[in-house]
């Protein structure tokens, strides 16, 4: 059971993150990556979760993409698979049903990287999240709970 009192999980709402990953010229990378989607449980015209509620992830996933040899620094896809935890918070005005779960979590998705000199670049991707496993409060006991897809558009530094 979960009570998303205002249905605000299927709105559309910023994010907030970073990433940082290891890539060479091959095909195979490692990745760490942090969000932060704040009012994910909030819905604009409704006033019954108390503003403040939040989803943050934060994963690893393995990177797969096309070798540098043949992207030849252009448009370089590439593919993310992983795995880590997921923290969601939530409280309604009556304190009926808070939600504060940190619970195991997947990754899937892919985008583009591309580089504008020999350090600075952009990148842009689409990502599937979904929370595993149990909960560790009442609301968010079991099952897959809190999933959402993100996109995003950002800034690559190389070093």
């Amino acid at each position: 059971f979960f009570a998303d009192l205002e249905q605000g999980s299927g709105e559309t709402a910023s994010a907030l993150g970073a990433s940082v990953a290891l890539l060479g010229g091959g095909v195979l990378g490692l990745e760490g990556d942090i969000g932060y989607v704040p009012g994910f449980f909030e819905r604009g015209d409704r006033e019954i979760v108390v503003p403040g509620s939040f989803v943050t992830s934060l994963t690893g996933s393995v990177v797969l993409t096309l070798p540098l040899s043949v992207t030849r620094e252009s448009l370089r896809p590439y593919l993310v698979a992983g795995g880590g935890l997921m923290r969601a918070e939530a409280k309604e005005n009556l304190s009926l049903f808070p939600i504060r779960s940190t619970m195991p979590a997947v990754v899937l998705g892919g985008g583009a990287i591309g580089f504008l000199s020999d350090t600075v670049g952009v990148r842009f991707d689409l990502r599937y999240l979904r929370s595993l496993g149990q909960g560790d409060d009442f609301v968010l006991r079991e099952g897959p709970r809190v999933r959402f897809w993100r996109g995003s558009v950002g800034l690559v530094l190389r070093y």
